[in-house]
């Protein structure tokens, strides 16, 4: 099936693993053209070389802290000057670490925002003029299905992706009338390294076997098993694509059915 990206200019932030890179090899495969940002620049050169080489595609590697306002900027002036405009921005960079009201300093809370919540908005600021004179893209965050299920012991990533969800909402009524189209995935518990850490995390917290820790993460899941990152990235795929021309504001959830509420 013809997705209708073949050439279109995409920005992918936090590209260099898990569900990044998995965006950006999908994208790839459609035959995107890539700018693809994070923090480290080996990561993104090793991974812009492997999509060439597979794909054949033009990928253009920008190593950018985007918890900051000049990161951001680098990535995207460097993308226009590269490729001259922009069709796509797939929001994907960071992670936000676990911690309570009373165990998580106001330090970390506003580190992680940064780059998780500011990010993505200082990102859509950015590319936001360069889709309305394109006569429209597509901007599509990739969240986290704890704004929909907030825990004691992960505030922050509650509030901040919480806040996300809103904020894709009002970003797509903005955008509506330029043919802006805004939507949002929010993944849930998928098999990539941050995975594996959080299971090890937990298993030390509480000095037990990980394979007791991560079968008992499983269970609570209706599928019963954690999702892959290609089941994330095919939905943004989608979202990307001229099939979902008539779709903006919406939030889907992939996430095994974890997410019990409306």
């Amino acid at each position: 099936m013809d997705m209708g990206i073949r050439d279109k200019v995409t920005i992918i932030t936090g590209a260099s693993l898990g569900i990044g890179k998995s965006v950006a090899q999908i994208f790839a495969q459609e035959g995107a053209k890539l700018a693809i940002c994070a923090r480290s620049g080996e990561v993104l050169a090793s991974l812009a070389e492997e999509l060439r080489e597979q794909h054949g595609c033009t990928v253009l590697p920008v190593a950018a802290d985007l918890s900051t306002q000049a990161g951001v900027d680098e990535c995207i002036t460097r993308t226009l000057e590269h490729f001259g405009h922009i069709d796509i921005l797939v929001n994907n960079a960071g992670a936000i670490r676990a911690g309570g009201l009373l165990d998580k300093p106001d330090a970390d809370w506003q580190e992680d925002w940064q780059l998780k919540m500011f990010g993505y908005i200082r990102m859509m600021r950015g590319v936001f003029p360069e889709l309305e004179k394109q006569g429209g893209g597509r901007i599509v965050n990739i969240i986290g299905n704890g704004g929909r299920m907030p825990s004691a012991g992960y505030l922050a990533g509650a509030g901040a992706n919480a806040g996300l969800m809103a904020i894709t909402k009002g970003v797509a009524e903005q955008g509506a009338p330029l043919n802006i189209l805004v939507n949002a995935v929010n993944p849930g518990p998928v098999h990539t390294p941050r995975w594996d850490g959080m299971v090890a995390a937990v298993a030390k917290q509480r000095n037990a076997d990980a394979k007791v820790v991560e079968d008992a993460m499983v269970a609570s899941i209706p599928l019963r098993r954690p999702g892959e990152p290609e089941e994330v990235s095919s939905v943004a795929l989608f979202l990307a694509s001229r099939h979902a021309s008539y779709i903006t504001g919406e939030i889907i959830q992939v996430d095994g059915g974890a997410a019990n509420c409306l």
